[in-house]
């Protein structure tokens, strides 16, 4: 029989269908303290994998059923929810007031009918006018030379006509050009012009003028007011007016160059629609070419060589083209020459630090040598580590990794953010008193560590293990998972329970098991830590302070080492409050006020002895003091917003615009739709938890809040996507509103999902008024975001008329 401990992790994490049917098939299950439910063998896993893929699809089946027959009803009734009385004069006011507003859109339209109207231009269909602006390499070191950089055309001593030649071959067959004297003065001039322009006194003159504001996303880098200012000198002293045959021409080349700029990464720029709206007829050297088509097809290879060869060129030699830290497509612009004291810099501290050493020759066996990417923080530089290529010892650092992560949890809780919120609000939201909140971050986690502790904490963890451990493979499920098993090697001694709380686990194979020495594994260890190699220029480095960031041990050996520290030099608040680490952020919970105010003390002092300090600039607290004047009522924790007061968590939603966090290459035209199916019904883009729609954490009118801004991003993804999926958005119009009616229904029964798995009973009357509700949260949020899209109003106004 299984234990009441583990009978209610059952009921709690899977419900009562799953708990009973475990008790009435007799399926023996332990939960270690890891939270990992070992299952005796592989039928019963088999089992239990069949009735929670049961118990979801059973879910799924109702909850569709239940929006079949709502949807029943709403076509007696228009509106997806059913107000009360007094709202529904409000209601339909609001509903006339809008049918006002659209008559006057569609008269307004009617009359600026011939604005709208946007020609394509059939001779440019079979060009291939995309063009892609990569990011520099991050590789370590990467400088340039100024004067030997360059590879275009204009900096070779060519002639007017051979650079004509260069320009247009390929597209101009039969282009006859009688004016060549006129565009070969035009080439001359812009190349003597491009020649004699100094654009790095230029730039480095823009730069001293640059000041920083709240919104710089690094001190090093040049804003866009100074961009724009840079090309617009250029624009105005390089590029000769007649070049693009009017002033007007000019223009819209030069808004299509800054357009390009503020491109997310991950995107191509499509020249075809600015090409298209250039007033052929106003160039000069192309009037005497009598064939129109061969007209556009010179202009367009002319418009692509402007900016693949001419604007590509003068980027990729004077700036440092990479992406702001962090999950976001945005770009950054540095000057090549900031960018090159950065990376000089970074190296000689290295070196002057005893960071990077010189190598040490050894016979014996040393991890794989690696390179450096540097990345931009705001005010720094963050080095990652990178493997030039794999090697033969990736199994031999998989093996080093399941031991450190199984020696992780047997010494310390491994942390799931949601369920650790909803126990402390349990245990401490039914007192009376204040709470105090303390919030802080490690400087340099991975620098900062001192290898000698780090190394004689783990000798330390390792002390009471057996010298001879058995490696084993064992079958895994995990929720998320689509595949029946997946097999992993895990080291089966009793001391080293399995590291996640998200799997069934069983033996597969008594037979097969490998056998590790624990002072190999040390070894091993104690190579990775002393010495790691980086190799930068043709020099090759030992790593002297610090672990590497980016290695695939680097993350559990710093949480191994703050972990330590956690529990030697914060026991005391450990007893008073909850401590809540996540890599190295840190967060402090207690009802003591003199224990809190401590705690922001220590956070100020650092800890020395372990060279852990924390970034004062990051430091949150809800304590008033003569330091900390600045008060929060909300403190952000690894994305989440905590409210201190009510203990409401909320989501922190990113600055950056939306448009450069969505990444996708385009698919074939033929999985268009498909494509924006799958994407608008992946709901892990929400980050939605059970814990922020748990009624027993957030308030009524705070759960609602996070749905409508959940429902305003998926709107407003749909937006973006379909913008830059479908070139013609006419022809396909019916088969997106039918994707997005289907996603909106998918979106709609994850939601309601969140709360049924855990509840044992609800209502059919309960979830259809959340279905409704959630569905018209939806459909309000497409109507808010399209009608302010110029392209997307007049389809939504004509789908919902």
């Amino acid at each position: 029989m299984m234990d009441n401990f583990t009978l209610q992790s059952l009921k709690k994490d899977f419900g009562t269908y799953f708990q009973q049917y475990c008790l009435h098939h007799k399926i023996l299950i332990k939960k270690n303290k890891c939270n990992a439910f070992i299952v005796s063998n592989v039928c019963d896993l088999k089992k239990c994998i069949a009735a929670v893929n049961c118990l979801k699809f059973n879910i799924n089946r109702k909850l569709k059923k239940l929006q079949t027959d709502a949807l029943f009803i709403n076509s007696l009734n228009p509106i997806y929810y059913i107000p009360k009385l007094d709202e529904q004069y409000k209601i339909q006011e609001k509903i006339n007031r809008n049918d006002n507003q659209d008559k006057q859109y569609k008269i307004k339209k009617k009359k600026n009918f011939h604005k709208e109207i946007t020609y394509h231009n059939i001779f440019l269909n079979n060009l291939n006018l995309n063009i892609f602006l990569c990011n520099t390499s991050q590789i370590l070191p990467y400088y340039t030379n100024y004067k030997s950089f360059s590879i275009c055309i204009l900096n070779i001593d060519k002639k007017g006509h051979e650079i004509y030649d260069f320009i247009t071959k390929g597209n101009r067959k039969d282009a006859i050009a009688i004016n060549y004297e006129d565009y070969f003065l035009l080439i001359e001039k812009f190349q003597n012009r491009h020649k004699k322009f100094n654009y790095y006194s230029v730039l480095k003159h823009l730069i001293c003028k640059q000041k920083y504001n709240e919104k710089t996303k690094c001190i090093y880098e040049i804003n866009k007011k100074q961009l724009k200012n840079f090309f617009d000198l250029i624009f105005a002293k390089v590029v000769p007016k007649r070049l693009f045959g009017s002033i007007t021409n000019l223009k819209k080349i030069k808004r299509a160059t800054f357009q390009l700029l503020d491109t997310p990464c991950f995107k191509y720029f499509n020249l075809k629609p600015i090409i298209e709206k250039l007033d052929i007829i106003n160039i000069t050297w192309l009037q005497n070419v009598t064939n129109v088509k061969t007209k556009w097809l010179v202009m367009a290879q002319f418009v692509k060589w402007f900016f693949t060869e001419f604007l590509f060129n003068i980027l990729y030699t004077y700036f440092h083209i990479t992406k702001v830290s962090g999950n976001t497509n945005e770009r950054l612009y540095i000057t090549r020459f900031t960018w090159n004291n950065i990376q000089k810099k970074f190296i000689k501290e290295g070196i002057h630090s005893n960071t990077l050493q010189p190598n040490i020759k050894r016979n014996t066996w040393n991890p794989s040598i690696g390179i450096y990417k540097l990345l931009c923080k705001y005010s720094d530089v963050r080095p990652i580590f990178k493997l030039k290529k794999k090697f033969r010892d990736t199994d031999y650092l998989f093996i080093i990794f399941k031991f450190l992560k199984q020696l992780y949890v047997t010494n310390y809780e491994v942390i799931n953010f949601p369920k650790k919120w909803k126990s402390i609000v349990q245990k401490l939201n039914s007192k009376t008193e204040k709470l105090y909140f303390v919030c802080c971050d490690v400087i340099n986690a991975f620098g900062s560590i001192i290898q000698v502790e780090l190394y004689n904490i783990i000798q330390s963890l390792c002390k009471d293990l057996p010298e001879n451990l058995i490696l084993k493979y064992y079958t895994m499920k995990s929720e998320i998972s689509k595949k029946d098993n997946t097999y992993h090697k895990y080291f089966s001694d009793l001391q080293l329970p399995f590291p996640s709380d998200q799997f069934y686990a069983n033996l597969v194979d008594n037979q097969w098991y490998q056998l590790i020495n624990k002072s190999w594994l040390l070894e091993s260890i104690s190579k990775y830590i002393f010495y790691q190699r980086i190799k930068i220029n043709k020099n090759i480095h030992i790593i002297g302070k610090g672990i590497v960031q980016g290695s695939m041990l680097s993350p559990i050996l710093s949480d191994i080492y703050y972990n330590y520290i956690l529990n030697k030099e914060m026991s005391t608040y450990l007893k008073t409050g909850e401590i809540i680490k996540y890599m190295d952020d840190i967060l402090y919970i207690t009802e003591n006020k003199t224990l809190a105010e401590q705690f922001l003390e220590l956070t100020k002092k650092g800890i020395p002895q372990y060279n852990c300090y924390f970034k004062q600039s990051k430091t949150q607290s809800n304590l008033i003091s003569d330091r900390n004047k600045i008060v929060k009522k909300n403190i952000i924790y690894i994305g989440y917003k905590i409210n201190c007061t009510t203990l409401e968590i909320e989501l922190k939603r990113s600055d950056t615009a939306l448009c450069h966090s969505i990444s996708f290459l385009k698919p074939s035209k033929l999985s268009l739709l498909k494509h924006l199916s799958m994407r608008l019904s992946n709901v892990a883009t929400f980050r939605l938890s059970k814990v922020m729609l748990d009624h027993t954490i957030n308030s009524k009118k705070t759960i609602m809040r996070i749905l409508k801004e959940v429902c305003v991003l998926q709107a407003n993804r749909a937006c973006i996507l379909i913008k830059d999926l479908f070139d013609n958005v006419h022809n396909h119009i019916q088969n997106i509103f039918k994707i997005i009616k289907s996603t909106n229904e998918k979106i709609t029964r994850y939601i309601i999902r969140m709360f049924l798995i855990s509840q044992q009973k609800t209502s059919k009357l309960k979830i259809y008024k959340w279905n409704n509700q959630i569905l018209h949260i939806l459909w309000t949020s497409y109507k808010k975001v399209f009608m302010k899209d110029n392209i997307l109003r007049q389809y939504f106004i004509t789908f919902f008329s």
